[in-house]
C-alpha cells in the first residue's frame, strides 16, 4: 500500500514540475469550508500516492507567504488521505555553524508573523493544542535516515525564526533573533505546522540554507573546519544545485519508507482530549461546523 505523502515548497519544487522529473497530474483547487485550496500535484510515478504542493506555480511569479491559503490546502490534504507532510524551504542561516546548501531538520520554531491563520478553530478554544514536539518526530527520522542514506549534508536540529516577510530583516533583528536561539530566519513552516496538529497529520520542517542572513558585518563567515573558508569546496551555487536535483530521489525515498513507518506516532492524536471534553464526532470534516 502506497503512503499518503506530501510535500510543500517553493522553487526547487516548481522546477522540479517543470523539468517532469516525477510523473505527476495536476489537480485543480477545490472549495473547502476555509476557501479555495491551492493548486496540487499527485504523482502516478516512481512513487503513488506523493503529492506535491507548490509555493509557486510553473510559469507563475512568487505570492506573499501570508497570501497562500494553507488551512484550505491542508483541509483538502487531509481529504485526499494524507497522514505525512514535509514543508520543504529555503532559509538563511543565523548561527555560523550552518554552511550554504546544508539542510536542517528543524526541531522547533519562533512564530514572527502577524498577518496568518494559525488555527481552524479561531473562534472556539479547540485549537489550543501543546506544541511539544514542534514537529513530527517519526517523519524527522524517515527524512533523516533518507538524507544520511544519500550522503546528502544535513544537520538534525534546530529553531527557525518565522518572520512574516516579505521584506528581509534588518541587522539588528537578524542579531535580536540570534540571542533569542534562532538559528535560521525563514518566512516558511507557519502556519502549516500549526495546522496540520489540529488535523493530526504529521509535519516535518526541513530547511535548506540559501545564504547567510544579514548582521551588518562586510565580511562573510568563516566556515569551520573548511579551509581558507570555503574556497577549496565547490561553490555554494553548486551544492544548492546538487541538493535540487536531489530532491525527486529525496521524496521518493521518503514515500517508499513511510509504508513500513512505525505506527502509532504521538501526531495522530493532539485532538484526543478535545474529542472526548466537547463531544466532537468521529467524522473530522465536522469538526469545524
Amino acid at each position: 500500500m502506497a503512503a499518503t505523502f506530501a510535500c510543500i515548497a517553493g522553487g526547487p519544487l516548481c522546477r522540479l514540475l517543470e523539468s517532469a522529473a516525477l510523473d505527476a497530474h495536476r489537480l485543480e483547487p477545490s472549495e473547502t469550508p476555509f476557501g479555495r485550496s491551492e493548486v496540487l500535484f499527485a504523482v502516478e510515478q516512481p512513487a503513488p500516492g506523493l503529492y506535491l504542493v507548490p509555493r509557486q506555480l510553473p510559469g507563475q511569479g512568487r505570492i506573499g507567504p501570508a497570501s497562500f491559503n494553507y488551512r484550505a490546502t491542508l483541509y483538502r490534504l487531509k481529504d485526499l488521505g494524507v497522514r505525512y507532510v514535509l514543508s520543504w524551504t529555503g532559509a538563511r542561516t543565523i548561527t555560523r555553524q550552518l554552511a550554504v546548501g546544508q539542510t536542517v531538520l528543524l526541531d522547533d520554531l519562533i512564530d514572527l508573523t502577524h498577518l496568518r491563520a494559525t488555527s481552524f478553530f479561531e473562534r472556539r478554544g479547540l485549537g489550543m493544542l501543546r506544541q511539544f514536539p514542534v514537529f513530527c518526530p517519526t517523519l524527522r527520522a524517515v527524512v533523516e535516515g533518507v538524507l544520511a542514506a544519500m550522503k546528502l549534508p544535513y544537520y538534525s536540529g534546530g529553531t527557525a525564526a518565522v518572520t512574516e516577510g516579505p521584506r528581509l530583516e534588518t541587522p539588528a533583528e537578524i542579531r535580536l533573533l540570534g540571542s533569542h536561539g534562532a538559528d535560521l530566519v525563514t518566512h516558511q513552516f507557519v502556519p502549516e505546522v500549526f495546522l496540520a496538529k489540529e488535523l493530526q497529520i504529521c509535519l516535518a520542517g526541513a530547511a535548506y540554507v540559501v545564504d547567510f542572513a544579514e548582521t551588518g558585518s562586510r565580511y562573510r563567515p568563516f566556515i569551520p573546519g573548511e579551509l581558507f573558508g570555503g574556497l577549496t569546496h565547490s561553490s555554494q551555487a553548486d551544492r544548492l544545485e546538487v541538493l535540487s536535483r536531489a530532491l525527486p530521489e529525496i521524496l521518493c525515498k521518503v514515500a517508499a519508507r513511510l509504508v513500513t513507518a512505525p505506527k502509532g506516532c504521538q501526531c495522530e492524536q493532539p485532538m484526543a482530549a478535545h474529542i472526548q471534553e466537547n463531544g466532537l464526532p468521529e467524522d473530522w470534516h465536522h469538526w469545524f461546523d
